[in-house]
């Protein structure tokens, strides 16, 4: 099978790995500018609407598979209604939405958010009936199942193609993601001031640009110390060599690929439901909600060494849910 590759550029440069993958690469410019706030489609949709796009899509007449909601513009074009049509969706896309409107303190955002999560919600509504959804959590498959939709359960690809774990004991706590997301800033703020900032083990928080209301914070904490925009060797590192790999989320969207890298690679991960349900991977976690609690728990698995039978049930049930092969064969089935 041979794979033709439609994406839009911008911020990064073109890409000599894909090109060794696909068969041709067709690069497009994003389109941006105030007027596009005002359109009734949302923002992340109506600037990925290249009519050079349009016209490859049409030129052949192979299977299009729409990667998010976002780059879905042209999935009701008549030009396109005789091709087999898969939307891969990443999250309930106004549910997560609303999410970022609650976490932004910036006014400016929160009201962009706020009606992006209007807008998604009625495209989500109005999708044409006769395409197929690859839900990537099942709790997204039986949202769209609902809406009478053709739906398969897709779970998320990543870059994980071995367990890595290692047994025995690490000597931190390891909480990571990025840190410029006002989401995931919110979750590293609500752990310092409720569960890691007044425990007697070292704490890391690793991730990339990290917002400056995190910088003061981190400070005022001797024990926890910020490690900015490590490289991808370093972040496995630091996920290989952890105790307990700490997950937190204010709100469930998806499937977070910091908690498949932390399980794949890590030894114990702690989670609050929000960052689990859903996923099928909730027997492999630590569940907790309450902070003393999850301070309790913190406690316990900072003595207990992670075991080899830990590593095998990792392996037999990731390989079974979230193997890359397998789930790149249900596509090729569909087709």
């Amino acid at each position: 099978m041979e794979v033709i590759l439609h994406c839009y550029q911008y911020g990064r440069n073109k890409s000599p790995e894909l090109e060794q993958l696909c068969k041709e690469i067709f690069y497009y410019e994003r389109r941006s500018g105030f007027h596009y706030y005002l359109n009734a489609l949302p923002y992340i949709v109506v600037t990925r609407s290249s009519s050079e796009l349009l016209r490859n899509l049409t030129s052949d007449p192979y299977p299009v598979l729409f990667e998010g909601i976002h780059t879905s513009y042209f999935i009701r074009n008549t030009g396109l209604q005789n091709k087999l049509l898969i939307l891969r969706t990443h999250n309930i896309e106004h549910k997560y939405y609303l999410g970022l409107a609650i976490a932004e303190s910036s006014l400016v955002n929160k009201l962009f958010f706020l009606t992006e999560s209007g807008k998604l919600k009625r495209y989500e509504y109005n999708l044409p009936g006769h395409i197929n959804i690859a839900a990537i959590s099942a709790s997204d498959a039986d949202y769209f199942g609902s809406r009478g939709y053709k739906i398969f359960h897709l779970p998320p690809f990543h870059p994980n193609a071995e367990i890595n774990s290692l047994p025995g004991k690490g000597e931190y706590i390891l909480v990571h993601g990025d840190l410029s997301v006002a989401a995931n800033i919110s979750s590293v703020e609500y752990l310092i001031n409720n569960v890691v900032g007044n425990i007697p083990f070292r704490v890391i928080i690793a991730g990339k640009n990290p917002a400056r209301r995190l910088l003061k914070i981190v400070k005022q904490n001797d024990h926890i110390t910020l490690h900015a925009n490590p490289n991808d060797s370093e972040m496995f590192q630091l996920v290989q060599q952890a105790q307990i790999n700490l997950i937190h989320s204010f709100q469930f969207t998806g499937i977070k690929l910091k908690l498949l890298a932390a399980l794949f690679n890590g030894r114990h991960c702690l989670t609050n439901p929000e960052s689990v349900q859903n996923s099928g991977l909730e027997n492999l976690c630590h569940i907790e909600q309450n902070p003393r609690r999850m301070r309790d728990r913190i406690n316990e698995l900072m003595e207990v060494p992670f075991t080899e039978e830990e590593i095998q049930t990792r392996d037999m049930a990731l390989k079974r849910d979230y193997s890359n092969k397998a789930n790149a064969q249900k596509i090729i089935d569909m087709i």
